[in-house]
């Protein structure tokens, strides 16, 4: 397909929208109120669901005044639980929500072939990237990730699994909003917050800047970029200070994890590091979160 063709087959087709929604990022989310984040807590029903919504309904109302016809939430803060963080109820009736154990790929198989693009809300940095609560998918145990050589977190292994599709604006915790624009440099960024400038405006004081800027990324979505790299994809995992590869642990399915690892992926296990290459994008993500059952914590006096 030329890219005429692609552009006119994607101009016609039905505007999707993708948005992976998290919540350390969020609007009013800070060290003082940081239970708000704890999935059940009375803090995180009273105010945090509200705080991430509202940053939500920000850049649904900008899509939906935009003409995007349907918008995919992936709601994965603390994923494990069905009770959604966002409220659902307050979400226009476009919101499809996606609240699942984590799949990596499971999220790419509910939007269609070539989304209009990808917004993050509620992003933090990665581990030791600086802001508010930053880590890689848990951590500890997990300190850095890599692909094919480049040290990315939750938004490069996002970016990963939605690979050429346009990276349209991240909304956030300022060290996430900077990570990603050294990812894709043409990302429209909207700071909410920042630890290191001890700054936290309230939900209602960021929303119009969020309507804004979202709006801004819509409408320049022609010369967004996207992140893109080539297979085969080599990744790396490395473990937090206190914590090793144990290649002996006992865990549930842990023959097909070897299998995988060891045989399928060609993986090599060293005491702070492990090391993989697959073809498939998928492949490579889905074992950077099954690798962490095989970090054990080290006892004192070890390290």
């Amino acid at each position: 397909m030329s890219p005429i063709e692609r552009k006119e087959n994607i101009m016609s087709a039905k505007k999707q929208l993708y948005i992976l929604c998290d919540m350390e990022g969020a609007s009013q989310i800070s060290p003082e109120n940081r239970e708000a984040l704890y999935h059940g807590s009375e803090t995180w029903q009273r105010e945090g669901r509200g705080y991430v919504t509202s940053d939500l309904k920000a850049v649904c109302e900008a899509a939906n005044e935009f003409g995007i016809d349907e918008i995919i939430v992936n709601d994965e803060h603390d994923f494990g639980n069905k009770q959604p963080n966002v409220i659902v109820g307050e979400l226009p009736g476009n919101v499809r929500l996606v609240r699942r154990p984590h799949l990596p790929g499971t999220p790419r198989k509910m939007t269609q072939k070539e989304p209009f693009g990808i917004i993050m809300v509620g992003q933090h940095a990665m581990y030791a990237g600086g802001g508010f609560a930053p880590h890689t998918i848990q951590s500890p145990p997990i300190g850095k990730v890599t692909l094919n050589g480049l040290p990315i977190g939750e938004i490069g292994l996002e970016l990963a699994l939605f690979m050429d599709v346009k990276f349209l604006a991240i909304i956030g915790e300022e060290a996430a909003v900077k990570e990603a624009q050294a990812i894709c440099p043409t990302v429209v960024g909207c700071p909410v917050k920042s630890l290191e400038r001890n700054w936290f405006p309230t939900a209602k004081e960021n929303y119009a800047l969020i309507k804004e800027k979202t709006l801004q990324a819509l409408r320049q979505r022609e010369e967004a970029g996207s992140f893109h790299t080539s297979s085969p994809y080599e990744f790396s995992l490395e473990l937090t200070e206190e914590y090793s590869f144990d290649p002996h642990k006992r865990f549930p399915f842990r023959w097909l994890a070897d299998l995988l690892f060891y045989r399928s992926y060609k993986g090599v296990m060293e005491e702070k590091t492990i090391s993989w290459k697959t073809k498939k994008i998928v492949s490579g993500l889905t074992t950077t979160y099954m690798m962490r059952a095989y970090a054990r914590k080290q006892a004192q006096g070890t390290l």
